[in-house]
């Protein structure tokens, strides 16, 4: 292993530009509440970029942008599964877009996973000295003095948009009618303002839309500064109905002093991050214990105990779930009227699994064109169903 160490004591840019003046060859592996991103280099040049997070994937990239849609998204998604071929060959192979498309989405998508990286406040880092994926990369050859001097741009944008959009609870209300009627706009912001209906907060539209908080308000804040549109802040101390403690809802995905737990689980020993996760677990709180044991494993990679024990937790999850009837297999039906649940305040995360419930896709399809984790999916479903807004059904053996 080379050089180690945490992005407190050692800035991104100055990592970067070490590994890029040291004409580096290997894979550069950051990560960060749960989620872990990997930069590769060869002799200091940015090949490729990979990240965890379902969002950051190519196939939802490509829908944030508008190249395709969630029905080409989840048709692709079955096709690559039976041909085990990558999801960018089999969308090009449908004919949804062309390779010259594909490459300049690539090297699109490789560089916005870098510059979600500048807005990480930490990050335990790691250089892997010539180690880079098994599998043929799609190569992209990137600029590092560049790359830095652009996120340095957008993080100086961030702050600005920041002041007129400071929450992603903040609702984007039209004072125009027609926000597409704005000259010069691509396909990408069009993507975003189609879905401002008056009522999505910026993280709903960001769901719905497939794209980063950091691209909605980018979208947003011309004509917020233009007054097309204006913000409303979401009102001091509220939080989702209908689910127990305040600030928890239906697959909120928090737990009454979740601030006290976020900032223990911050400065806690991965040993101490798995005794809490397995108090959780004891006590069926099953995101929250999985919250826990992925934020050991991000904080201790390499310890083979925390991985073993984080990965058993995870199976003990998974079987907990099956149990319940919440599987990927189970076709979930609204148990409620759409009037009855148009009523109910969801998070953002279960607001968008609930609006792709038709009656005929199982829980596996909806999961497969939804930007969160397969098992974090799970658990919204399994919230959903606890709050009596969801059933699960179990399909018939053969039946499709």
């Amino acid at each position: 292993m080379g050089v180690a160490g945490n992005l407190k004591t050692m800035e991104l840019a100055e990592l970067l530009q070490w590994l890029s003046q040291g004409l580096k060859t290997g894979t550069l592996v950051i990560s960060h509440e749960g989620v872990e991103k990997r930069v590769f280099f060869r002799k200091g040049t940015i090949i490729s970029s990979a990240s965890s997070d379902p969002s950051e994937h190519l196939g939802h990239f490509l829908v944030s942008h508008g190249f395709i849609d969630e029905h080409q998204l989840a048709k692709a998604v079955r096709r690559q599964e039976a041909s085990r071929s990558l999801i960018g060959k089999v969308l090009v192979e449908m004919g949804a877009i062309t390779a010259e498309q594909l490459d300049g989405m690539l090297r699109l998508k490789a560089e916005e996973t870098i510059y979600g990286l500048f807005g990480w406040p930490e990050g335990d880092f790691r250089f892997l000295d010539d180690e880079l994926p098994p599998y043929q990369m799609v190569p992209v050859a990137l600029d590092v003095t560049g790359l830095v001097l652009e996120a340095m741009r957008r993080q100086d944008e961030w702050k600005r948009m920041r002041e007129k959009i400071p929450s992603p609870q903040c609702v984007p209300v039209r004072v125009v009618e027609d926000l597409l009627a704005a000259p010069g706009l691509d396909e990408s912001h069009r993507v975003v303002l189609a879905a401002v209906d008056d009522h999505r907060t910026i993280e709903e539209i960001a769901l719905e839309t497939h794209a980063s908080e950091y691209h909605v308000c980018e979208s947003l804040f011309p004509l917020v500064a233009a007054r097309k549109v204006k913000i409303v802040r979401p009102r001091s101390g509220a939080g989702p109905a209908g689910a127990g403690p305040a600030g928890a809802g239906p697959a909120g995905g928090t737990q009454g002093g979740a601030g006290r737990q976020a900032r223990a689980a911050a400065t806690a020993s991965g040993m101490g991050l798995l005794q809490e996760g397995q108090q959780h677990l004891s006590e069926g709180e099953l995101e929250a214990a999985l919250r826990h044991f992925r934020a050991a494993r991000s904080l201790e990679p390499d310890d083979p105990t925390i991985q073993l024990v984080t990965e058993q937790a995870e199976r003990t999850i998974r079987a907990t779930l099956e149990k319940e009837g919440v599987v990927p297999e189970a076709v979930p039906r609204l148990a409620r009227s759409l009037d009855q649940v148009t009523g109910v305040r969801l998070s953002p995360k279960a607001g968008f699994l609930l609006s792709r419930i038709d009656g005929a896709y199982d829980v596996a399809s909806i999961l497969k064109i939804s930007p969160m984790g397969p098992l974090e999916g799970l658990l919204v479903f399994r919230e959903l169903a606890r709050a009596g807004l969801v059933k699960l059904e179990r399909r018939k053996r053969g039946a499709r």
